[in-house]
């Protein structure tokens, strides 16, 4: 009971000294001694307000920063989506006016292929047709190698497996330049592409300009197969797009009347 008591009485007296406290607020605001006291309590708080304004406008700028960044990270992903479909068109209709090109009526047979040179080089039956070193040579809209020389009804094919092909290319996805060589062992590798580039399996490799065979020809896609020949440099071995295995008609650009 002594208990209760007490702290009823601790009660009561607690809330009468708010109610004072209440009451001489209200009767002392527009005093003279009021305003003094708030005066000099505001300038004892003016230190510690600037310092927190000051965080809170850094805290607001940064959020409409990181919004702000947010939407153009997600519109650059659109415009990245958006160039991603516009080169694959642009490659769709570069292969097909390649195979247009290279029309049935211009698909010669291999004649000769020496298994000690396999993946260097072969021969060609190019009837009445004529070519300069250097034109392209396909299995459909994919490269194969280019003619390094013509005798008579034949021409001799330098194939990208070979240790002696070198050609400019680009990676579409990612627009690294490189140069695509042969291993003479029926590998083919694109060379001196910066070591910290953003590469993937199934990135598509493609001419450009730097040599005698036109821009945008089809040579195969990146592999996983990665190797570092020098700090920052790597080399990636490449899935081409010709079936060097089973070849037996090609195709050639150049030589030819429109």
């Amino acid at each position: 009971m002594a208990e209760r008591w007490n702290f009823e009485r601790e009660l009561v007296i607690g809330l009468i000294c708010v109610v004072a406290c209440v009451l001489l607020a209200l009767g002392a605001t527009g005093s003279e001694r009021t305003r003094h006291a708030m005066d000099i309590t505001a300038s004892m708080l003016a230190p510690l307000e600037k310092p927190a304004v000051f965080v809170i406008d850094r805290v607001e700028r940064f959020r409409r920063w990181t919004a702000e960044r947010r939407d153009l990270l997600m519109e650059l992903e659109e415009l990245r989506e958006e160039n991603r479909a516009l080169r694959l068109q642009s490659g769709e209709k570069i292969s097909a006016e390649f195979k247009r090109r290279a029309r049935p009526g211009n698909r010669f047979p291999i004649i000769f292929r020496d298994p000690s040179m396999w993946w260097e080089e072969l021969r060609i039956d190019t009837g009445d047709e004529r070519y300069d070193p250097g034109c392209a040579v396909l299995d459909g809209s994919d490269l194969v190698g280019v003619i390094t020389s013509q005798s008579g009804r034949s021409a001799w094919v330098r194939l990208i497996t070979s240790a002696g092909f070198y050609v400019p290319v680009v990676v579409e996805e990612t627009r690294e330049i490189g140069v695509v060589t042969g291993d003479n062992e029926g590998g083919v590798w694109v060379r001196y592409l910066p070591s910290d580039g953003d590469y993937k399996p199934g990135m598509k490799i493609l001419t450009v300009l730097g040599s005698r065979l036109p821009v945008g020809l089809p040579v195969g896609e990146l592999t996983s197969e990665r190797r570092t020949v020098t700090a920052g440099v790597d080399e990636f071995r490449v899935k081409t797009g010709a079936d060097l295995f089973r070849l037996q008609y090609v195709s050639a650009l150049g030589g030819l009347q429109p």
